[in-house]
């Protein structure tokens, strides 16, 4: 094992994000059988001076495992005491920061005092508490050599549609995923389920793109899960309005900017620091053909938000370039999804017959189109528009 205690450092400090969800609160049931009708039954809890469910105190404090043993210290952490004071109820839905600092170190016996707390989303501490903690001393002739991690890839509206085959295609090959979603969470589970089936690793995680401590919490949740992301693919899109420039508000372009630009240079800002930490990254962003060609009519906003953010990616290719981290656009034509199923049978087969292939994409065929932009088969290309229309645009 790597021998860490040397460079920890009294003040350094550990933090994660994790959302409690009544899933966290049936699992803990499950695995400690401790079925106190104060968390799972709302009509004894309302009974109580709490009016409504607690979450377990020690589901939010079992996080502090987390932060011991993959964190602060890391890998060889042996825990070995411990005091909580429960201060406040921990709820579900709650935004849980938990969060340890070393205090001492005692290298005679290669120990670390931390103090470490859980708050939640308002600042409010529920968790306060002291732990002591043992960096195990690697043997010189039994070196622990960790198994290579598999490469972890966040994609953002990732549970139905084009985000849902990138999610399949990615863990297929090696990557474990992590299957955000809004609002569709049956679909997310469904596409996690898929992925397990064919013994992929992935989780769902719900989080709005377009709210900042909900991307905070993602990029957490997924490196206290499967470690640092080294791909983000930015694929959540919002609804396509069809209006007219003149019957378009204002406010119609700066919700098409918020989703289509905005949210994924927010992701970006999130996942940088982890790409940092890998010495590597891959960004994919979805654009549209409708940047690449003939604009379509009465989509002004959209056209316009997806333009701005094949700009933006290739100033990111050229500013962060040197540090390995690589910015590119996967711009799909018209794809058989949910997004164009309201087009009119007149439409879709006139998109037919002006595409060269004759036939609208498949979401499978976009995803394959990610997945090279995403591995390592890809080091060489950044700043690019890979165009996947089926020969509608030639460039």
């Amino acid at each position: 094992m790597i021998d860490r205690y040397e460079s920890i450092t009294v003040g350094e400090s550990a933090e994660l994000i994790h959302r409690v969800t009544a899933e966290d609160v049936r699992r803990f049931v499950e695995l400690t059988g401790d079925d106190n009708p104060l968390h799972i039954d709302p009509a004894y809890a309302m009974q109580t001076r709490f009016h409504d469910v607690v979450a377990h105190g020690m589901l939010g404090a079992s996080f502090v495992s987390t932060i011991i043993g993959k964190y602060l210290p890391g890998p060889g952490a042996l825990w070995l005491s411990q005091t909580f004071e429960f201060i406040a109820p921990t709820r579900v839905g709650d935004e849980l920061t938990v969060r340890a600092e070393v205090l001492e170190k005692i290298p005679s016996q290669r120990l670390l005092d931390l103090a470490v707390s859980v708050t939640n989303q308002n600042g409010v501490d529920l968790i306060r508490g002291k732990g002591r903690v043992q960096v195990l001393e690697p043997l010189a002739d039994t070196a622990y050599v960790p198994p290579p991690a598999a490469p972890v890839a966040i994609v953002t509206g990732g549970s139905r549609g084009i985000g849902a085959a990138i999610c399949r295609r990615l863990a297929a090959d090696g990557f474990a995923v992590v299957v955000n979603y809004r609002s569709d969470r049956a679909s997310a589970t469904q596409v996690v389920a898929e992925i397990a089936e064919q013994g992929g690793r992935a989780f769902a995680c719900q989080a709005d793109v377009a709210d900042a401590s909900d991307l905070r919490r993602l990029v957490s949740e997924t490196r206290a899960k499967f470690g640092d992301a080294t791909v983000l693919v930015n694929n959540a899109t919002g609804s396509l309005s069809t209006k007219s420039f003149e019957a378009s508000a204002p406010e119609d372009f700066e919700e098409a900017m918020k989703i289509n630009l905005h949210a994924a240079l927010a992701a970006i800002r999130e996942v940088i620091p982890g790409f940092r930490r890998a010495g590597k990254g891959s960004v994919v962003n979805l654009g549209s053909v409708t940047c690449d060609a003939t604009p379509t009519k009465q989509m002004c906003a959209y056209t316009t938000a997806k333009a701005a953010l094949v700009a933006a990616t290739k100033c990111l290719a050229v500013e962060y370039g040197q540090e390995n981290i690589r910015f590119n656009v996967v711009s799909p034509g018209f794809t058989n999804t949910r997004l164009v199923s309201g087009l009119s049978e007149r439409a879709r087969l006139l998109t037919k017959a002006q595409t060269p292939l004759g036939r609208l994409a498949e979401p499978d065929q976009i995803a394959a189109a990610v997945a090279f932009l995403a591995k390592d088969d890809s080091s060489h290309v950044t700043g690019e528009v890979l165009r996947v229309n089926g020969g509608l645009v030639m460039i």
